[in-house]
């Protein structure tokens, strides 16, 4: 399922199975035939803690069959299978990365939704068909669309979702059947409103809540962005995906800040304009990761080496203070 070298082959052969390897096998391969990607993640994630990282590899490579035919089930190609696979072997290369060349798999929920067909990857990006399960809710007026914040979210002056103890207001959310009462979402910042306005919702349609089935976008490293790739992607996942109208990307590549450090015509400038914005939790920007590497704050990226031009002008823009954020963005069809 996945190109391995020899080194990998003489490290996931050495693996000594637990006594219950054939039931957790069985456990695995039913799972899988199931498309049940929870309990996969679980089964592989006890295997991590029981017998090391190298033996969800393992146990992986001993399911090839299951896997297969999960995709042949859900009608998903060979080609499309062998992509979206394909991404098992850059998760090897990050383990090994960040563990000091150890031979294992560390994100085995993530790959879980490979190994059941959740997540296809077509042309340069990956999607994967699930529930909003954000705190917002998208109408559809005449002439343009509105997302409003549910009620009940703290957020900090800037109007970014907090915690509690941060929080300089919270919204609220009222539909009394005539009149909508709610806190606007910035779609070029992503902020919401500190003050909620008023919409008459006779002329709203609600067109995407919490429950709403999207297409979630996924960028794999080093993802052609370019805007003919990406093109070509949404036409590939519309076809794929023809009941999906609404795609979105929770990523550091859709946060407004990028601008201030990126080339004006680049291509992850190109890719972030694409979305209308909206706040999301997080700890840790995902930008310090992906662009300067594993486990640093905002004072291990100060301390870093600057390489590139992208690491250099982030550097600085954090000690202008600026602040980067993983956020929220969403695509809908100008045919809504």
């Amino acid at each position: 399922m996945f190109n391995m070298s020899d080194h990998e082959r003489t490290a996931i052969g050495r693996v000594v199975p637990p006594s219950d390897h054939q039931v957790r096998l069985k456990g695995l391969q039913k799972a899988i035939t199931a498309g049940a990607s929870a309990q996969v993640g679980q089964l592989l994630e006890e295997a991590r803690q029981v017998s090391g990282p190298a033996y969800p590899l393992s146990l992986i490579v001993a399911c090839q069959e299951q896997v297969y035919g999960r995709y042949r089930s859900l009608g998903i190609s060979d080609q499309v299978r062998d992509a979206t696979l394909a991404d098992i072997r850059r998760w090897v290369d990050d383990h090994r990365r960040r563990y000091g060349g150890e031979v294992g798999l560390s994100r085995v929920f993530w790959i879980a939704r490979h190994l059941c067909g959740s997540i296809v990857q077509l042309g340069s990006l990956q999607f994967e068909r699930k529930p909003f399960s954000h705190p917002y809710r998208l109408y559809q007026s005449r002439a343009d669309v509105l997302l409003v914040a549910e009620g009940g979210l703290s957020c900090d002056r800037d109007g970014y979702l907090c915690t509690k103890d941060q929080s300089a207001f919270t919204t609220r959310l009222d539909d009394d059947g005539l009149y909508l009462r709610a806190h606007k979402v910035d779609p070029d910042s992503g902020c919401i409103a500190r003050f909620d306005g008023s919409y008459d919702t006779r002329l709203l349609s609600l067109v995407l809540d919490s429950r709403t089935e999207v297409c979630y976008l996924h960028i794999p490293e080093a993802s052609d962005l370019s805007p003919d790739a990406v093109d070509n992607a949404l036409d590939l996942r519309r076809a794929f995906f023809p009941d999906q109208e609404i795609f979105v990307c929770i990523s550091w590549l859709v946060d407004p800040a990028l601008a201030l450090v990126a080339d004006r015509g680049s291509n992850i400038v190109s890719f972030m304009n694409r979305f209308a914005k909206f706040t999301v939790p997080f700890v840790v920007p995902q930008l310090y990761e992906r662009v300067f590497g594993p486990g640093l704050d905002s004072e291990g990226v100060l301390a870093s080496e600057g390489r590139t031009s992208l690491q250099r002008r982030v550097q600085q823009a954090i000690k202008d203070g600026i602040q980067f954020r993983t956020t929220g963005g969403y695509v809908v069809p100008s045919s809504l």
